[in-house]
């Protein structure tokens, strides 16, 4: 009890003061954490879409061909149209005009797979596993995915293994460029096969997804597999992955000169289009970023005036307490103690944010079309409560902290008066 009253003894009129600068301190709290959480929410959804829509990634695809023929390999089945992607890219080429982003090379053929029930149109796709996964998305139901050193193997979706009537562990004939069938054995099956930038579809074949025009069924074998299967190491199509999005400008023009003499070959960027959606959304951000960081500024200055005027106020408290033996440190205790119970604001303005801020909405943008912005209350967002709190606190109790622990006692109190 004398403790309390030690701490709270003599405020008189300050006692307004102080409860002015817990309301500024709620004030200027609750805006930071209502912004923050805005922007925390904001940036999660613009991630989200960035993770979508890959900004980026270049891909570089060749010319798409319709007079590419396969016959079939038994009975009076008729010649086969089969328009796949000329692979006019050259790997060395591209990995000298795409240094020193990573390279996703591709070879997406097109087989007429023959089986003793009948034939089907499959789509065949060479990857390299590793790196496929950054861009790509599968999600394997049996087996298990390609590695990288794979030969012979492949990974069938679903809907391609229906219509092959084969499961892990079987085979299946492909034709390869030399007149030869190659068996590939099925190592695992996917039950979703999300290929980015698949190429359109041209011919009946499964599909796990009937409403889409590109292909989204097909075989995953490794890029030596399909060489293997296509008799030559060119590409149809190669995604580009630059270091960061603002890398894509220079690395497409660094393309576009290596592959200038190469007709038939085009590089597809959408970094530019994302740039144009998002700019205004980023500049809404940024509106939220600057109020919250005037109203942090003009409130750890306003708080800090209010609690150097308290301090003064107190100066005779703080003479007898000295006098009494008490010890600078224990004086500085007392008033920490004070401003820690204008500290309070803090916490009334951050429930208040909490409580007033909506749990959805959509945030004011020309272009860009991100969904809902969900604000997020985290521990970047507390810290940055705190960080206002403490900066206010500290400003405050500074010059008193410096004069208990730094003048003589006589010359400090002469000065404050």
């Amino acid at each position: 009890m004398i403790t309390i009253k030690v701490i709270f003894g003599g405020l008189g009129r300050r006692a307004v003061e102080t409860a002015v600068a817990g309301l500024v301190l709620a004030v200027a709290v609750g805006v930071v954490v209502a912004s923050a959480m805005v922007v925390r929410g904001a940036n999660t959804a613009l991630h989200r879409v960035e993770m979508q829509q890959r900004p980026d990634v270049v891909h570089l695809v060749g010319r798409y061909n319709r007079a590419l023929w396969e016959l079939p390999r038994s009975g009076l089945l008729p010649p086969s149209t089969l328009p796949v992607y000329v692979p006019l890219i050259d790997p060395a080429v591209l990995s000298r005009g795409a240094t020193p982003a990573t390279v996703l090379g591709r070879q997406s053929l097109l087989r007429n797979v023959v089986t003793k029930d009948g034939f089907t149109n499959t789509y065949l796709f060479g990857i390299q596993p590793s790196r496929e996964l950054s861009v790509s998305a599968f999600r394997v139901r049996a087996g298990r995915f390609l590695h990288d050193d794979d030969q012979a193997v492949t990974v069938l979706d679903e809907s391609s293994a229906r219509s092959l009537s084969v499961t892990v562990g079987d085979s299946f004939p492909v034709r390869t460029a030399a007149g030869t069938d190659l068996p590939l054995r099925v190592v695992g099956i996917v039950a979703r096969m999300t290929l980015r930038d698949p190429p359109p579809i041209s011919v009946p074949a499964p599909v796990a997804d009937p409403g889409s025009r590109f292909v989204s069924s097909g075989a995953l074998v490794t890029l030596a597999t399909s060489q293997q299967i296509f008799a030559r190491d060119t590409l149809t199509d190669a995604m580009i992955v630059a270091p960061a999005p603002d890398a894509v400008p220079p690395l497409t023009d660094r393309l576009r000169q290596a592959f200038r003499t190469t007709p038939g070959v085009f590089i597809q960027e959408n970094y530019t289009e994302f740039r144009r959606q998002v700019a205004d959304y980023q500049s809404t951000l940024s509106l939220f970023t600057g109020l919250a960081v005037v109203v942090a500024v003009l409130g750890v200055l306003i708080v800090a005036a209010l609690l150097q005027d308290i301090y003064r106020g107190r100066r005779d408290q703080y003479a007898i307490l000295l006098a009494l033996g008490y010890p600078p440190r224990a004086v500085i205790a007392h008033a920490v103690a004070l401003a820690t119970v204008i500290a309070a604001g803090a916490v009334v303005g951050t429930l208040a944010a909490l409580l007033l801020t909506p749990r959805s909405f959509a945030m004011p943008a020309l272009l860009a079309h991100l969904g809902p912005v969900q604000p997020r209350f985290d521990p970047v967002v507390g810290a940055l409560a705190a960080g206002v709190t403490a900066a206010a606190l500290a400003a405050g109790t500074a010059a008193l902290v410096y004069a208990l622990t730094r003048r003589p006692v006589a010359q400090m109190f002469g000065d404050m008066r």
